[in-house]
């Protein structure tokens, strides 16, 4: 009778606000939990070594979940299962990531896109920032004529309107795109190949190659300016009557970490210890510039806002005291909670408390699942297989379990390594090769309940009371893996 008289308030809950409820969606890139200042002022008691004062705010105004996880512990698959609500390893032809521009993103035919879902119920949507999945040209020749135009993108995967870098400010093509057309930086505008210099990498980066195509007024401090503006821009421009679906994937803060000079009116560069902490500002304030149009339109009372990061934090900010990982082992890339526990906050006035938090276990790809719940657009739900629907969740009607799995995998040193996540429970293992789940190498059992830091000494591999749950995880991991198992609870 429970789960009738919830379903029956979800049914009633979507149909009220289905027409009228626009979705904002933010992530950042490489932002870990400690760089909020809330959780650092949280973990520490003290005052942030660099404040977010947009972003605390959210929290103030919404609801945070304590357990959030990034789909993927790197971008680029990340990004896929931000698009499909699916583990990036159900992509078949790319099962870690799409890497380049012009490789297909492995979308097509299995998957539909939260942006085509969006579409279906008459919803108008936009994109802004990196786009970082592949898909983006056909038949690539490598001729600069060709970047001119993209084939595909984020237009042809469901977005009316787009503003975006193939690959983010980090590689080539260092360009902008406005609905697949290249948008010049300057009138004398060309695209040609660009210096390591120009593209304002630390010397340290050299031996990466971060050089190549371009335009020849690219500037990596003006990406925040620029995506930052066209989304304000896009939002003065809608009205009340016609609910839309935002994506927005700031550039901050990956490397080559070029904060701008100033943004809104506020001075940026130089304004904190170094360079990353330059970045973490900026993407708070280009928060506070989206959150500030959506008000000053009308628009923030009927607006589901998420915040979140497409992995964990990085490790190279050396003021003393500060954490990207929040006091978590690892960090961007790691299999452990420091690669992917990242920020999840909702906010939704009228709709989700302020100042509340939220136990339960998520990832950051039930957005995909959440809007398909509030547009009623039952059809696509064969194709969404690790989302999970968050509206009880948000509105406080459930507290139950919505994964009964969660699924890692890192490239990292050493690896590859998978983990499950079952409960409270998370087991490690690694391979000498991917894909190689026969000879799957146990390294790790937790309790994150208990632990969540993931202390070496709190590793219970060599527990033998635990070792029937040890190899019970290990075949679970197996046959999810081997069958393609739903990992959500229906």
């Amino acid at each position: 009778m429970k789960r009738l008289t919830l379903i029956f308030f979800i049914a009633c809950f979507s149909n009220s606000l289905a027409q009228r409820t626009n979705v904002v969606l933010i992530m950042a890139d490489d932002i870990g939990l400690g760089d909020i200042g809330f959780y650092h002022t949280q973990r520490t008691g003290e005052e942030p070594i660099i404040p977010t004062p947009n972003i605390d705010l959210l929290i103030k105004n919404g609801m945070r979940f304590n357990d959030a996880h990034s789909p993927a512990s790197l971008c680029a698959p990340t990004r896929f299962s931000m698009l499909t609500g699916n583990f990036s390893y159900r992509n078949k032809t790319h099962p870690w990531g799409v890497w380049k521009p012009e490789i297909k993103a492995g979308i097509e035919p299995n998957f539909t896109t939260i942006a085509r879902i969006a579409q279906s119920a008459d919803y108008k949507t936009a994109f802004f920032g990196k786009w970082g999945l592949g898909g983006v040209w056909n038949n690539f020749n490598g001729k600069t004529e060709q970047y001119k135009k993209m084939d595909k993108g984020a237009r042809y995967f469901g977005f009316d309107y787009a503003v975006e870098l193939p690959q983010g400010i980090q590689n080539m093509p260092f360009a902008f795109y406005e609905n697949s057309e290249w948008l010049p930086l300057n009138a004398k505008s060309e695209l040609v190949e660009l210096s390591f210099e120009q593209t304002k990498y630390d010397e340290r980066e050299r031996h990466h190659k971060r050089e190549g195509l371009g335009d020849s007024y690219w500037d990596p401090t003006l990406a925040g300016f620029i995506l930052a503006d066209k989304a304000v821009e896009y939002i003065q421009n809608q009205k009340a009557a016609t609910p839309f679906f935002l994506y927005y994937c700031s550039q901050a803060v990956h490397i080559p970490h070029t904060p701008s000079e100033k943004l809104d009116g506020i001075e940026v560069a130089g304004t904190t210890a170094n360079k990353q902490g330059d970045m973490i500002k900026e993407l708070d304030i280009q928060v506070g510039m989206i959150v500030k149009a959506l008000k000053k339109q009308g628009l923030y009372e009927n607006t589901l806002f998420i915040f979140t990061s497409d992995n964990g934090g990085l490790k190279h900010y050396n003021a003393k005291g500060h954490d990207s990982s929040n006091g978590l082992t690892g960090a961007k890339g790691s299999i452990y909670e420091g690669g992917h526990r990242v920020p999840f906050i909702a906010v939704w006035p009228d709709k989700i408390k302020p100042n509340t938090s939220a136990d339960v276990t998520i990832v950051s790809h039930d957005i995909v699942a959440t809007l398909a719940a509030l547009l009623q657009t039952k059809s696509v739900q064969n194709k969404i297989l690790d989302a999970a629907n968050l509206l009880p969740v948000l509105t406080k009607e459930s507290t139950d379990s919505l994964h009964k799995y969660i699924l890692h995998q890192s490239q990292s040193s050493g690896g590859p390594y998978y983990a499950l996540r079952e409960g409270d429970w998370k087991l490690v293992m690694k391979t000498e090769k991917r894909e190689d789940f026969e000879n799957l190498e146990v390294i790790g059992l937790y309790n994150l309940q208990q632990d969540v830091a993931e202390l070496p000494k709190n590793n219970l591999i060599n527990d033998t009371k635990q070792s029937k749950r040890i190899e019970e995880m290990l075949q679970t991991y197996k046959k999810i893996r081997m069958n393609g198992e739903i990992t959500v609870n229906q």
